[in-house]
């Protein structure tokens, strides 16, 4: 049976209306759906982790083998920690959540619906860099993200997966940060925090995040995948891997010759292989490019 709900399909006792499928990975599928009382449209994530899970006849969302309730359990109620972290934060620039519910036998929560697309969508479509000074913007959208995050109290939360994929561009220029699937929200000593439980995009992360060192992670890994996707979208090309920049520097990047001597320097120190060595802060980040 399919893995995604019909259209039509209504949840939280006829609130949300499925218009269509939007999209389906590895740990959820997501739905635009219509918010029957407001007529609106909003964005529906429903927890279901493929090769785990199956869909009943009614809709239901069942375990396939005894033996991995316990694995379904655990990525659920992480599934529900992601919903309520971002409802707490406020931001222009990060994905509202408005809902969280519990509904054939799984975790769904409702979110802001952006109409436009992601900047990967973007670079596909036009098949060429963008200018710099729409990069420049994007990157002052995003900054005043990640202020947010980073700011969390009582704890920071780092996003750990920023990439021009989770990054949405609305019809009017508005730059939104989603999918925070990967986020952390870690406690000064990091503790309960194993390496199993942090992945990444290569191209995107650095070694302390590809090593799966919690210990070792702070606002300067997400200020990493900035830089990374900042070169993305300067450049058209894949960000190096840090091995490849330790082994030959500067010379790992190649910009367009149109841009600017500031924004490769910005990439370069974002992208520094060694944590210590990067910005640590967004702080750090918009003092340079004063």
């Amino acid at each position: 049976m399919n893995n995604l709900l019909p259209v039509g399909t209504l949840l939280r006792g006829g609130t949300y209306r499925i218009e269509r499928p939007l999209g389906s990975g590895g740990f959820g599928n997501t739905y635009l759906v219509r918010h029957c009382g407001l007529d609106a449209r909003m964005v529906v994530k429903e927890f279901f982790m493929k090769g785990i899970n199956l869909r009943a006849t009614d809709n239901s969302v069942t375990v396939s083998v005894p033996d991995n309730r316990t694995t379904y359990e655990g990525q659920r109620n992480k599934f529900k920690k992601e919903a309520q972290r971002l409802w707490r934060l406020k931001s222009d620039h990060i994905v509202g959540v408005h809902d969280i519910f519990e509904e054939n036998g799984t975790v769904y929560y409702a979110m802001d619906f952006v109409e436009g697309e992601s900047l990967e969508q973007r670079m596909r479509r036009q098949n060429a860099p963008m200018p710099e000074h729409e990069v420049r913007s994007i990157m002052s959208q995003l900054l005043e993200a990640l202020a947010v995050i980073h700011g969390n109290a009582p704890t920071p939360i780092f996003h750990l997966d920023i990439k021009p994929a989770n990054i949405l561009m609305s019809r009017e220029g508005r730059v939104v940060l989603i999918d925070f699937g990967a986020s952390k929200q870690l406690s000064a000593d990091r503790e309960g925090v194993t390496s199993t439980m942090i992945t990444y995009t290569r191209g995107y992360a650095p070694s302390e995040q590809m090593d799966s060192r919690p210990e070792y992670i702070g606002a300067w890994t997400d200020l990493y995948a900035l830089g990374a996707t900042l070169y993305k979208l300067l450049s058209g090309n894949q960000p190096p891997e840090p091995s490849d920049i330790i082994g030959e520097g500067a010379e790992a990047f190649t910009f367009p010759a149109s841009v600017s001597a500031q924004m490769r320097s910005l990439v370069v120190w974002l992208m520094t292989p060694n944590r210590r060595r990067r910005p640590q802060s967004v702080a750090e980040v918009r003092n340079f490019m004063v």
